[in-house]
């Protein structure tokens, strides 16, 4: 427990002022973590051996972990050499030319179970270099560098190369490991003078600027909240209800703490120029759903997704667990083995027996996360639990291909092995647990079946709020009258995240349904739904509305934009910025952000998609195809850049010309049933109708659901 910050006056003010003044803060208002050691030592000294203090560190004798004393690696054809020369640390490796060069190492990312170093590169940029070392021990094959993407082969000319846009640490990744991070980015002449007021991520960076607080300490009143800005100390206290196996919270909290937490630990879009504490998540940041990619179909964690996307879809979550329930703050330890953790709630008795675990009591699979909280392995070395503390459902993975934490540990084993040994323990009923994976997987794959069910999920309550946001967000394809009454309801929820992603579904909606359900919503509180509303009916024109309701809808045009402008940068942001610059009608405004958005990042292939498209638009088609070409020369690996020649052709009536692109694009990317349609209905159109056939047919074994698929082949196969 820290201490309380309570000094005697004389002991401390003049440390506190020698510390304050030497301070070379962002902001007047923060203090900085060694003032805070003065009176919360034991918070203190927990933290200085966190990885929350490691997380960025100047490159010291002390601190750098991996072996520059003049060693090798070779990866892809190139030999890296880690040197010391004076007091710098140094690599030898290939740049972005592809040619040997010397850079110099400036600071180290995180120390446990791997390290990462950041180069010092041209326009204020810190890459983070592709070659990490393994600082586990020697005999857990430990002590070695090794580099983070080892299946991909990775050169100068790709997107993961330490020199690319997708790698520059200024954007991606110092913000959520260092205190009051501006990032500084000069869009006139694309470089950084990115500032920070500690390296590592510090007390501030959670309790937010301390400067009252240490004003406080120095005269305690009766101030609320001691002079700090925001009180997380919301962890609630748990009591056991009579004949009740679960333990239920006390008095609710609000939960601001995981908002906190979630700052970092959650995969996510900054939507503040200056982030303020005090706000909830959804007025700093658009937290990402579970979307296809990040997250499989029953939500379990597939990309990196820093936990809060995955704990927020868990009844721990709706019950009020919060990080510190588990975690403590300032180590980042465990307060306790896992299995003591889940007995505050669970009752051992019930739960931590073999009739429930059926395993062995002491083995593996008795303990409560090899069931719960199975792992993934990222950056090669680094094993992340999953938060949403699901059961194991292996009869989903036979279905839908989903990973299940039975066949994690009995690997020689099927998930139908699985599923028949949870029958034998348990009868049938736990497969009639109630599940959404068949649900967002029948959306992903285009299946009309999807419809009612996500229909039912976006309305049902018992549902956490990131699993019926998603819902949500999956039915703009699948707008229907019968749907209005689950979207109003979605549009008054309490949750911002639910109301935006309910705004979402209007997207394909007639102008005058948009304008008649979304005009109230311009108002909203929350700015991640007044985003929304303006990107959907930003298409609108602007007669349409009272003079009162053009001048907040330009208000928000500008608070959009400047959301966009943040992220300049980033070709994302710079496409984001055009396509709704094209809505607008602003349609130079939106091939001038295309352009800087392949200039920003030549390897990124939608900049090309967008920039033609916008050409199509102005019907100027030889730019159209040059931008297309470009594209392709520059990422000769593109599936969706084949695609969209492909179609170009297609619009030249050059159909011949077009099925090598198309079979490109489908034979690069077979889990997209898009491409596989559009390939077989041009086969078709050039009399080719029995291969035509054959490829849609494979494609119908691989998404048995999909309407179009399955209506080409009607129309074709008679």
């Amino acid at each position: 427990m820290s201490l309380p910050c309570v000094v005697k006056k004389g002991v401390i003010s003049l440390f506190l002022w020698v510390a304050i003044q030497s301070m070379s803060a962002a902001s007047e208002n923060y203090a900085g973590s060694q003032v805070c050691a003065s009176c919360h030592i034991e918070a203190y000294t927990d933290w200085k051996s966190s990885q929350h203090h490691s997380a960025l560190q100047k490159t010291s004798p002390d601190n750098v972990l991996g072996d520059f004393q003049n060693t090798y690696f070779r990866y892809g054809g190139v030999t890296s050499r880690f040197f010391r020369k004076n007091d710098q640390f140094m690599v030898e490796t290939d740049g972005p030319d592809g040619k040997m060069g010397q850079y110099n190492v400036v600071y180290t990312i995180g120390d446990y179970p791997l390290q990462q170093y950041l180069i010092e590169y041209r326009g204020g940029r810190l890459q983070a270099l592709g070659i990490a070392w393994d600082t586990r021990p020697d005999s857990e094959g430990g002590q070695r560098w090794f580099h983070l993407y080892p299946d991909d082969q990775v050169d100068y000319k790709s997107p993961l190369h330490w020199a690319q846009p997708s790698q520059n640490s200024n954007r991606m990744c110092i913000e959520c490991h260092t205190t009051a991070y501006q990032k500084g980015y000069q869009a006139e002449n694309n470089v950084y003078n990115s500032q920070w007021l500690e390296a590592g991520v510090g007390c501030e960076s959670c309790h937010g600027p301390a400067k009252g607080h240490v004003e406080w300490s120095q005269k305690p009143d009766g101030r609320k909240g001691k002079g700090l800005v925001v009180d997380i100390s919301d962890a609630n206290r748990w009591h056991w209800p009579e004949d009740q196996s679960i333990a239920s919270a006390v008095d609710k909290k609000p939960q601001k703490q995981i908002d906190v937490c979630a700052q970092c630990h959650s995969r996510r879009e900054g939507i503040a120029a200056e982030p303020q504490i005090r706000n909830p998540l959804t007025e700093n940041y658009q937290p990402e759903l579970l979307r296809n990619g990040l997250y499989h179909s029953d939500g379990q964690i597939n990309d990196e997704v820093f936990v809060y996307g995955s704990f927020a879809q868990s009844k721990m979550f709706q019950a009020g667990v919060t990080c510190t329930n588990c975690h403590n703050p300032h180590s980042n330890k465990l307060k306790a083995p896992p299995d003591q953790l889940c007995a505050q709630c669970h009752n051992p008795q019930t739960f931590d027996t073999p009739k429930h675990t059926f395993h062995k009591a002491g083995s593996v699979g008795s303990a409560c996360v090899s069931c719960h909280m199975p792992e993934k392995t990222y950056m090669v070395v680094d094993p992340r639990r999953d938060h949403s503390f699901k059961i194991p459902r292996p009869d989903l993975s036979e279905k839908l291909d989903t990973p299940n934490a039975c066949n994690q540990c009995h690997d020689n084993q099927s998930s139908r092995w699985a599923s028949a040994a949870l029958d034998q323990w348990l009868g049938k009923k736990w497969r009639e647990h109630p599940e959404f994976a068949s649900t967002f997987h029948q959306a992903r794959t285009g299946s009309r079946a999807a419809s009612e069910p996500l229909l039912a999920i976006a309305a049902n309550d018992d549902y956490a709020p990131i699993v019926r946001a998603t819902a949500y967000s999956e039915m703009a394809n699948y707008l229907s009258r019968s749907a209005l009454p689950v979207i109003g309801k979605g549009l008054n929820d309490h949750d911002p995240l639910i109301r935006s992603s309910a705004v979402s579904t209007l997207a394909s909606a007639p102008p005058q349904s948009q304008l008649q359900i979304l005009l109230p919503l311009m108002e909203d509180p929350s700015k991640v739904v007044r985003l929304e509303v303006i990107r959907v009916i930003a298409a609108i024109p602007e007669d349409w509305f009272t003079p009162a309701q053009r001048d907040r809808r330009q208000q928000l045009v500008e608070e959009y934009i400047a959301v966009q402008r943040l992220h300049a940068d980033t070709a994302a942001g710079r496409i984001n910025l055009g396509q709704f610059y094209l809505k607008l009608g602003r349609i130079t405004e939106a091939t001038q952000q295309f352009n800087k958005a392949i200039v920003i990042e030549p390897l990124f292939e939608q900049a090309y998609i967008q920039l033609a498209s916008a050409y199509h638009r102005m019907n100027r088609h030889k730019e159209e195809e040059d931008t297309l070409q470009n594209g392709l020369e520059k990422n000769p690996l593109s599936a969706s850049l084949y695609h969209s020649m492909g179609l170009y052709l297609v619009r030249q009536k050059q159909r011949e010309a077009s099925i090598v692109y198309l079979q490109k694009a489908a034979d690069l990317m077979p889990d997209n049933p898009r491409f596989i349609y559009i390939y077989g209905v041009a086969l078709h159109s050039t009399g080719n109708s029995h291969k035509a056939i054959k490829v849609l047919t494979q494609g119908r074994e691989r998404f048995p659901d999909n309407p179009d698929i399955n209506n080409a082949l009607k129309a074709y196969d008679k």
